[in-house]
């Protein structure tokens, strides 16, 4: 449908923006009537540059997509300060809040088909959605979890009947992202399969090296005694029938005897799977922006991890400047204590300069908010801004008052 509503556009010579034929889709339940008569609404009241994004948001009553994404991210980082900050944009712009719990609920659904096909294959369902923000999706869904988006769509559909009673919507709606973001104090089943799915996603980061049991020691084979040894035992000559001297002795019986358990154990080294350290880095990311916006405004954009193993991560940035600025801020500590938080390691945080990064292809870069892009002027600090664009370094930094 949605192309046969681009064909007629373009013979009517109607000029409509990117994503508005797919809410006219949606708005007409699947009737080819019905979506022409609401094209034709949208047409009337468009003006001299045609139909806007903005304005067919306004006219059909559909959620801002930019609103429901910070909604997304926000889940997918356990972030509720800025999950019910997300809530209060929705109402003061005029939202209902109805609405914006049933759209809300249609993106949950939405994510569990991209996380249950690949990116490319759920073009195949979600028809009307652009590649970029299938692309997108994917990386929010990773970052939430499979049995976390089917908890959180049955709090959504529950809350949805609740708001026909008389309780105010916008309660239930608050109500609703709560209960999403404590997953600890939902002792249903679903609760407990979203806590194990979290864990799990910690514990795959350090796998252990099979451990390797030592071989068994054969136990030496004891000779049957000869007739001479008889002999000498008896009558003859005692000495030849004991050890020769005490050291001799001792050593049979050292051989004998199996070693402590302190000398056969040895510790184990682990291997890391780097990947899974990788799908952590946007909750890293965002454990970061909590602690010091400077920190986080020169990892976002142009940082990624390089390496790990038992003592270090290697984090590489793409220029000397944002290292140095990274180094001289001691934000090696405060992503240190990002990292025990949200992976629960602990490990020395490295910083090298690898300028071969390409930012534009990291999960991490795409999963950065387009209104929160370190890239924003209006946005960064004065340090973060000349570091992350001059490659400038912070000589000394104080805290105010």
């Amino acid at each position: 449908m949605g192309e046969h509503l681009e064909k007629i556009c373009k013979e009517e010579g109607a000029t409509v923006a990117k994503g508005v034929i797919p809410l006219v889709v949606r708005a007409s339940g699947g009737s080819v009537r019905d979506a022409l008569s609401v094209l034709g609404q949208l047409l009337a009241g468009a003006g001299p540059d045609g139909v806007s994004y903005e304005i067919a948001i306004q006219l059909l009553g559909f959620t801002d997509g930019a609103l429901l994404d910070d909604a997304v991210d926000a889940l997918a980082a356990r972030d509720g300060a800025t999950l019910f900050k997300t809530v209060d944009r929705v109402i003061e712009s005029g939202h209902d809040p109805r609405r914006f719990a049933g759209d809300f609920l249609e993106r949950l659904r939405d994510l569990m088909i991209v996380d249950a096909l690949a990116a490319t294959n759920a073009n195949s369902i979600l028809r009307e959605l652009p590649d970029d923000q299938l692309e997108r999706m994917r990386t929010q869904a990773t970052n939430i979890g499979a049995a976390n988006l089917s908890r959180c769509a049955d709090i959504a559909a529950e809350g949805l009947t609740q708001m026909r009673g008389a309780t105010a919507p916008r309660l239930i709606l608050e109500l609703i992202c709560g209960r999403m973001l404590l997953p600890g104090g939902d002792n249903t089943e679903a609760g407990m399969l979203s806590r194990i799915e979290r864990l799990e996603r910690v514990e795959n980061i350090t796998i252990p090296a099979p451990v390797t049991s030592p071989a068994p020691v054969a136990a030496p084979k004891s000779e049957p005694p000869t007739k001479s040894s008889k002999e000498t035992v008896g009558g003859g000559d005692f000495k030849e029938a004991v050890p020769k001297s005490p050291s001799q002795a001792v050593s049979v019986k050292e051989e004998a005897l199996p070693k402590s358990p302190s000398q056969t154990v040895s510790s184990v080294p682990k291997s890391f799977d780097i990947a899974g350290l990788r799908r952590l880095w946007p909750d890293v990311i965002e454990n970061v922006k909590k602690r010091r916006r400077l920190t986080w405004s020169l990892l976002s954009a142009s940082a990624q991890i390089v390496a790990v193993d038992e003592k270090l991560i290697t984090i590489g940035i793409v220029n000397a400047g944002a290292r140095d600025s990274f180094v001289r801020s001691e934000s090696e500590e405060i992503l240190r204590q990002a990292f025990i938080e949200i992976v629960g390691i602990d490990r020395k945080i490295e910083v090298v300069v690898d300028a071969s990064i390409d930012m534009t292809s990291t999960p991490e870069a795409r999963a950065v908010r387009k209104d929160e892009a370190p890239s924003d002027k209006n946005l960064l600090s004065g340090a973060a801004l000349l570091a992350a664009e001059l490659g400038a370094t912070v000589i000394k930094e104080k805290n105010k008052g």
